[in-house]
């Protein structure tokens, strides 16, 4: 039977919520000592997604063992030790591993924040090469780092190793949303150079998402707070594989409009400078990849800061740079 994405959905929710409903309090989930990425990310993923799991005690036992006395015990859980459900050691099982069994039992298999956990998980229980900043190698090394006279404090690998994982989830869970959102507020413009400039009106958080989708530039609003509330500040930033763009005659145009508007005299030098945000109001990154008027990092703060230039003014100005741009890197 084929099954809709939709019907998908629906059906790992029923298998969750059955399995909440009847599940037992859990007291302990037991894994081996030292435990890996996957030992970590199972009993993380009990916790998350199981209510009745939510304070269990973390139980250590040598690998492969099962805690004495805890046979069909339904209050305890094994994760990668035991032989148990949750554990896939000679089980004839391939590209798996326990976190990702314990995923599919609960019919969280399929959540975007789970991916890339469950991967790395998969790929460390079969040996698979890993990129060298991957987290795993800091869950390795908390081990060693909260180590003294022979003793680990395990509590404190724990909840480092814990919040890593939420780490992770929460950006995968975004860029999921971010998807989303592209498809819901993305405004795109196709320049006959191949250039693709995406807006995101109030979403800055998804240009990663409109640079995964192909943009080449993106220009987004970011909505300020009171005292400026009903004020915007606006970012234009270029795909970093396009790293060869400048994007500082974006900064010149843009700062050029702004003097007009104010009726300022601005130097050729000052207009293609590189920072000078309080001197033309438009900010150049030293990278020449990114022009600004306010950021995160750098908000506005008096009503003198904000552009005069309107949003109109300023897509305009922006996606004819972009359209007289190259995209072949110099000296092709």
């Amino acid at each position: 039977m084929v099954v809709s994405n939709s019907e998908e959905g629906l059906l790992d929710r029923i298998v969750r919520i059955a399995f909440e409903e009847t599940a037992p309090e859990i007291h302990a989930l037991v894994v081996h000592r030292f435990p890996d990425d996957d030992a970590w990310l199972s009993t993380w993923i009990a916790r998350k997604f199981i209510p009745r799991a939510a304070n269990a005690q973390l139980v250590f036992v040598r690998s492969g063992e099962k805690l004495p006395g805890t046979e069909d015990d339904p209050h305890v859980l094994h994760f990668d030790t035991g032989g148990g459900e949750y554990d896939q050691h000679n089980r004839s099982l391939e590209k798996t591993c326990s976190a990702v069994l314990l995923a599919n039992r609960l019919g969280v298999q399929n959540d975007p924040g789970l991916t890339e956990l469950l991967k790395m998980a998969t790929d460390v229980d079969n040996v698979r090469k890993l990129p060298p900043t991957s987290i795993h190698y800091a869950i390795e090394g908390y081990a060693r780092l909260f180590q003294k006279e022979n003793e680990v404090a395990w509590e404190k690998v724990q909840e480092r190793v814990f919040e890593l994982f939420n780490i992770v989830y929460g950006q995968e869970a975004q860029r999921a949303r971010g998807k989303n959102d592209l498809e819901k507020f993305g405004r795109w413009t196709q320049h006959p150079n191949g250039a693709k400039v995406c807006f995101l009106p109030y979403h800055p958080n998804t240009r990663e998402a409109a640079f995964a989708a192909g943009a080449t530039v993106v220009i987004w609003t970011e909505a300020c707070k009171a005292p400026f509330r009903g004020r915007v500040q606006i970012g234009i930033q270029r795909s970093r594989d396009h790293e060869y763009l400048k994007l500082r005659s974006v900064a010149w145009s843009l700062r050029k409009a702004e003097a007009l508007q104010r009726t300022l005299q601005l130097g050729e030098q000052e207009l293609g400078a590189v920072g000078e945000d309080s001197n033309t109001h438009w900010f150049l990154h030293d990278s020449l990849g990114f022009v600004c008027n306010g950021s995160r990092t750098h908000p506005l703060e008096r009503e003198e800061e904000f552009s005069l230039l309107s949003l109109n003014q300023v897509l305009n100005l922006v996606n004819r740079e972009v359209a007289s741009m190259s995209l072949a890197p110099a000296g092709r």
